[in-house]
């Protein structure tokens, strides 16, 4: 049984007790019923009858020397002075006071009604006044003060005054101000004492002066302590009646004062309890995450707002339709769900399940959530279903994947720079150093050749020449590769390398771009940069040409690199094509990047080699690196 139906229930036993006790104390409800009960009645009329007739005979038969008429006449006279006081006393008087009594309690309880309907509908300070309207009418007051007293039986705090009282008779000072109830000494009698007290000629009052600021003049008044637990909690204070207060106007007050104030308990504890309510709705209700509340069979008893911004469907809709919380998840996530849902109807199971699963909502879009269920259980240990909170971590998920793929990104780079090391280290080992020792030692030769042959000397002058140029270009290319570094953007690299051999060369070099070029992994620009300087080599030892174009076209799809000459060209299929060696680095190379290569040329027609690597590819040599 909920506080506001036991208040109830004890608001009713009070009515019974307190209707019981409102004519005076001498005479309870049961006595005066059975002294107006109709057989009582007729029992007195017949025997006050009897008796009056008895009497009035024996006067009749001492004056039996009277005329007739005179005895008829003292026969009457002596019946009525005897019966009609035997009747209205024994009779006419208790019927009467059982009818003001219940016209007393059928007039209380329509106050408390009236009460009790205004409530419903009204503030606590419009109750209190119209607590206050209703004792006005019932005692012939006009006016009337409702005052709260604190738990130490000291504070009293004004809380309203009647409609009349305000309207006519004082301003609204001393309201939810504080006064010692000691001061207030013709109300303190009544808070230490318990009982009601009546002051029906307040001038004549030592401390009539010590009412609270803000009170109406008063000329008389009645006090009433509403009692709990044995503590004043209220004082309800009536006055200015025309006639004197009666003990049956202090019955009637205290009692409707009983009344109101379990009305107005019922009406605190409606009022925290609907706070109580607004508090914990709004909490739930503008939760950012969304949090929802399933029973044991798993039907939905409450979800929050805040699903709709995450599923695009309103809580209205996933309560009527919990299946759609199972459309949501994503289908290959369904799984995982399912075996979810099989742990969380375990009762044994108490802990805490936490997993991630994607949603698909309304309109399509995918969405991460964090899901958190843990069992709830009531006070009394029953199970009550699951608590879930769902937490949507899209932006969370996107970061973690940027940042894995920042952090393989930068693997990747630091592996190309590495091979890019490990590169430079062969061709200086293979290379430079080999053309270095190749020319210590023609150097060492020649010093001890006899000069008496200048073609010999010649030949060697012209072979070491020759693997200078070798060891320049090779130190020119790992200083291009150097300056490189992490760049994807391999336009200006090969312009500048193709001037300096063009240079040396003396052919006539150009490089034109063409389409938006898009993001190369750095060892791809590398790899193409191989092939170019492949190509540039073969040109400038076989091809005997005058000019050289090359070009960089960027589509979506890949990049495709041509470089052309006009010099003599060759038969590509014949097994005389000129560095063999060369055309097979440059396809391997190719092959590297997963793109294709392709040599088109013919005798006195010039070369041109192309080749194509596609976008978002990662190169194999980095593949086999990792």
């Amino acid at each position: 049984m909920s506080e506001i139906t036991q208040r109830g229930t004890r608001t009713t036993k009070k009515a019974i007790r307190g209707l019981a006790n409102i004519p005076e104390a001498t005479n309870s409800l049961p006595q005066i019923q059975r002294q107006v009960s109709p057989g009582r009645i007729l029992v007195i009329i017949i025997g006050g009858i009897v008796l009056a007739e008895t009497i009035a005979m024996a006067f009749v038969y001492y004056a039996r020397d009277w005329p007739y008429g005179w005895q008829v006449v003292l026969d009457a006279t002596i019946m009525t002075i005897i019966i009609f006081p035997i009747l209205y006393f024994l009779s006419f008087r208790p019927l009467v006071r059982h009818i003001q009594q219940h016209n007393q309690s059928e007039s209380i309880l329509q106050s408390r009604l009236r009460m009790m309907q205004y409530a419903n509908t009204h503030s606590m300070e419009d109750l209190l006044q119209y607590a206050l309207d209703e004792s006005e009418a019932l005692t012939g007051s006009r006016i009337g003060f409702f005052h709260f007293l604190e738990a130490d039986q000291k504070t009293l705090w004004l809380q309203a005054w009647s409609t009349n009282t305000l309207q006519n008779m004082c301003n609204a000072d001393g309201k939810d101000s504080p006064h010692d109830v000691e001061q207030v000494e013709v109300w303190a009698d009544a808070v230490r004492q318990h009982q009601p007290i009546i002051h029906n000629d307040y001038a004549i009052l030592p401390d009539r002066q010590g009412l609270p600021h803000g009170q109406a003049p008063v000329t008389r008044e009645l006090v009433v302590p509403i009692l709990r637990d044995n503590l004043v909690v209220a004082i309800l204070v009536v006055g200015n009646k025309e006639q004197d207060y009666t003990h049956t106007d202090m019955q009637l007050l205290s009692t409707l004062g009983d009344f109101a104030w379990d009305i107005v308990e019922n009406k605190r504890a409606e009022n925290s309890l609907r706070q109580n309510e607004l508090k914990f709705r709004t909490l739930a209700d503008w939760t950012y995450d969304w949090e929802m509340w399933l029973d044991p069979q798993g039907k939905i008893i409450y979800t929050s707002p805040s699903c709709e911004r995450i599923t695009g469907y309103s809580s209205e809709e996933l309560s009527a339709d919990p299946d759609q919380i199972y459309r949501l998840i994503h289908p290959d996530d369904r799984l995982l769900y399912e075996e979810h849902l099989n742990k969380a109807h375990d009762t044994q199971t108490d802990t805490t399940i936490q997993l991630e699963f994607r949603i698909l909502a309304r309109d399509g879009s995918e969405h991460w959530l964090e899901h958190v269920c843990r069992p709830l259980y009531g006070p009394d240990g029953q199970h009550l279903g699951r608590r879930i909170s769902n937490r949507e971590i899209t932006q969370r998920k996107q970061a973690e994947s940027k940042i894995a793929e920042q952090n393989q990104r930068e693997k990747k780079l630091t592996q190309a720079l590495q091979t890019i090391q490990l590169d430079i280290a062969r061709d200086l080992h293979d290379t430079l150093g080999q053309n270095i020792g190749f020319l210590r030692m023609n150097l060492e030769h020649l010093q001890e050749m006899r000069w008496s042959n200048p073609d010999s000397i010649q030949v060697q002058l012209k072979n070491m020449t020759k693997a200078a140029n070798e060891a320049y270009d090779l130190i020119r290319t790992m200083l291009a590769m150097l300056q490189l570094g992490f760049s994807t953007e391999p336009l200006d690299l090969f312009s500048r390398y193709g001037m300096q051999v063009a240079e040396r060369a003396s052919f006539k070099f150009e490089i034109d771009s063409r389409g938006k070029p898009t993001q190369l992994f750095p060892d791809q620009v590398r790899q193409i940069f191989y092939i170019f300087r492949e190509a540039l080599s073969n040109i400038e030892k076989y091809a005997g040409a005058d000019q050289v174009v090359c070009e960089l076209i960027w589509d979506n799809h890949a990049l495709t690199f041509e470089i052309s000459d006009n010099g003599r060209g060759f038969a590509t299929n014949t097994a005389q094509a000129p560095d063999h060696y060369g055309l097979n680095f440059m396809r391997t190379r190719a092959d590297l990047l997963k793109g294709s290569f392709a040599i088109r040329s013919e005798p006195g027609e010039g070369t041109t080699i192309t080749v194509v690597v596609p976008n978002e590819v990662e190169p194999a040599i980095l593949s086999q690196t990792g």
